[in-house]
């Protein structure tokens, strides 16, 4: 089973929803949409062996906000992802975000990024799959400031949404949300009348590393890391980027209790690589994500794309969607956090589960690689994305990246995992 707490097909939005079949057999999908009237039964269909389905919301629930359950009735592993398109107040193209979906509820959540300063507008999606309601605490963890507590509702089996300004004002902040119940959280933010936005779901684990596959100081990329430190006492911070020619560190920091930090890499630090992963270490647990702002479009405008950052690497990882017609380019993102190198096999499943494409490439120790889908597939259309790594006991992070419209819209996200 699993939650997509964001999504909406009213107020000018779009939705679609990507899964992947993972497995060597077919599958049976079932879908429900909760919404602010309870939950509405979505499409029950069948999955081919190792492939891709896209489903329209639209056409089960119409024009409304809802989360979506995602379960496989055969209780096998497989993955999901949301995307919801959009167009800003006079944009000549949309703009998209995304998240993949998550295994199961829980009564913390957290949420490095979020800003209702510098135009931007963050919004909170909390998805309850219960039977009762969820009484919440909202807690705002403000940049240079003390933290901020507000207590919110989630009726049962339905979704809520709240606007960080309205809560705290202008502010740059992180979110911890804490629930009676299990929920499921995630985080939108949208900038200049909408013309770019973000998404990301949220952890339920500070750890003491943090690993980000995804990350570009160059070719017009600006790159930006989120720390948040929900402990009740300061924290020692240092960063580790891992570029194709190797890893370098960024020089320790200390956060005060509750406080959210921000780093700038492209004004930070001088890489000799411009693509990068990193590694986040704390003294303490610690929470990271990572936003990335780029022009691109008709009308070359600024454009974004976010996501958490994982707690560990894993042996496999799976990424729902993928496109490589229509102008889209589809990029895969792999960290090797370990000192020695990793062999990966890297394959993109079709819709039918025919004509799929299995390539085995190296990742260097401490180091990241990026695959584009259309060179490394030959792939003219969908297919989700499998990640392995073959060295045994090497784990990996994976990432996926898109872009259309002349780079006027992009989205990211982590993939799926398992360690079997």
């Amino acid at each position: 089973t699993l939650y997509l707490a964001e999504g909406s097909t009213n107020w000018g939005y779009s939705c679609y929803i990507s899964i992947e079949n993972p497995n060597t057999t077919a599958v049976t999908i079932k879908l429900t949409y909760q919404t602010k009237n309870g939950p509405v039964a979505g499409p029950k269909f069948t999955m081919a062996p190792k492939s891709q389905a896209t489903i329209n919301p639209a056409e089960t629930v119409g024009q409304t906000d809802f989360s979506t359950k995602v379960e496989c009735l055969e209780g096998k592993q497989i993955a999901a992802d949301r995307t919801m398109t959009w167009y800003g107040a006079g944009a000549p193209c949309e703009e998209a975000h995304n998240s993949v979906g998550v295994t199961s509820p829980a009564k913390t959540w957290y949420l490095p990024e979020g800003s209702s300063a510098w135009g931007f507008e963050t919004w909170t999606l909390i998805q309850n799959p219960n039977s009762k309601t969820a009484n919440v605490s909202l807690t705002y963890m403000i940049e240079n400031e003390e933290p901020h507590p507000v207590k919110v509702q989630v009726p049962p089996n339905s979704r809520g949404t709240w606007s960080m300004a309205d809560h705290i004002g202008a502010r740059d902040a992180s979110i911890m949300v804490t629930s009676d119940i299990p929920v499921i959280a995630e985080r939108a933010m949208y900038r200049n009348n909408r013309r770019e936005g973000h998404d990301s779901v949220g952890t339920t684990t500070a750890s003491t590393d943090y690993f980000l596959a995804e990350g570009c100081a160059g070719y017009g990329f600006t790159t930006y890391i989120l720390i948040q430190n929900p402990n009740n006492e300061t924290v020692s911070v240092d960063i580790t980027y891992m570029t194709g020619r190797g890893p370098v560190s960024y020089p320790a920091f200390s956060m005060a209790p509750g406080t959210r930090k921000t780093i700038r890499v492209n004004d930070s630090i001088s890489l000799p690589d411009p693509n990068f992963s990193t590694r986040v270490h704390g003294s303490s647990p610690i929470i990271a994500e990572r936003a990335m702002y780029w022009h691109g479009g008709p009308d070359g405008a600024e454009v974004c794309h976010a996501s958490i950052g994982m707690n560990q690497a894993h042996m496999n990882f799976y990424l729902p969607d993928g496109q490589t017609s229509n102008g889209r380019e589809t990029w895969t993102l792999v960290q090797n956090p370990n000192s020695t190198s990793v062999e990966i096999e890297i394959s993109y499943l079709t819709p039918t589960g025919k004509g799929n494409v299995t390539k085995k490439e190296i990742i260097p120790a401490n180091s990241r690689r990026t695959f584009n889908m259309a060179e490394h597939s030959g792939i003219l259309g969908r297919a989700a994305i499998m990640v392995v790594s073959k060295t045994e006991s090497m784990k990996i992070m994976v990432e996926r990246a898109m872009y259309w419209n002349d780079r006027g819209t992009g989205t990211d996200t982590i993939g799926g995992y398992s360690d079997n």
